[in-house]
């Protein structure tokens, strides 16, 4: 059975913040990669992803043992899309100075979100099952700031 979530994570999709892209919600689930460990493994032993994976405190990312090619979207410290590039498999990035975080998704999956450089990216906690937005739960330049609940940590200066 193909593996679709990260490796590290036994959170399935549904309970997962969604990605908000200048605001507006995406189905996008976003699991965040806190710890080292985290980090260091991302989308590692996936055969494709359900959603797409925020990286902590990362300017670069490789796709060394990787299955499948992905887009990565370099982000600023403000939520801020610096760049999107695609990385095939055994690719290494460029490295992205004034990036803070690193969100990984499947190809094509930004450009089908409407993530381009300039826009603002952040996470939303949903209130409930059937889609509905809790205000609260908006992170970053787009709402009120819960991010320990919601995951956006390139607007918690990590």
């Amino acid at each position: 059975m193909p593996r679709t979530t990260p490796t590290w994570s036994a959170v399935a999709t549904s309970p997962l913040p969604r990605l908000a892209v200048d605001g507006k919600v995406t189905d996008l689930p976003v699991w965040t990669a806190r710890s080292r460990s985290e980090r260091r493994t991302g989308l590692l032993g996936t055969d494709g992803i359900d959603g797409a994976v925020w990286i902590t405190r990362c300017s670069w990312v490789h796709c060394w043992g990787m299955r499948y090619p992905i887009d990565v979207v370099y982000i600023a410290r403000s939520g801020e899309v610096l760049a999107v590039a695609p990385l095939a498999p055994g690719r290494v990035g460029l490295p992205r100075p004034r990036a803070a975080a690193v969100v990984e998704m499947a190809q094509g999956q930004a450009a089908r979100a409407g993530v381009a450089p300039g826009a603002v990216l952040s996470s939303v906690v949903l209130a409930d099952p059937a889609g509905a937005v809790d205000p609260a739960g908006l992170t970053g330049p787009c709402g009120a700031a819960d991010a320990a609940r919601c995951g956006n940590v390139a607007v918690q200066g990590h």
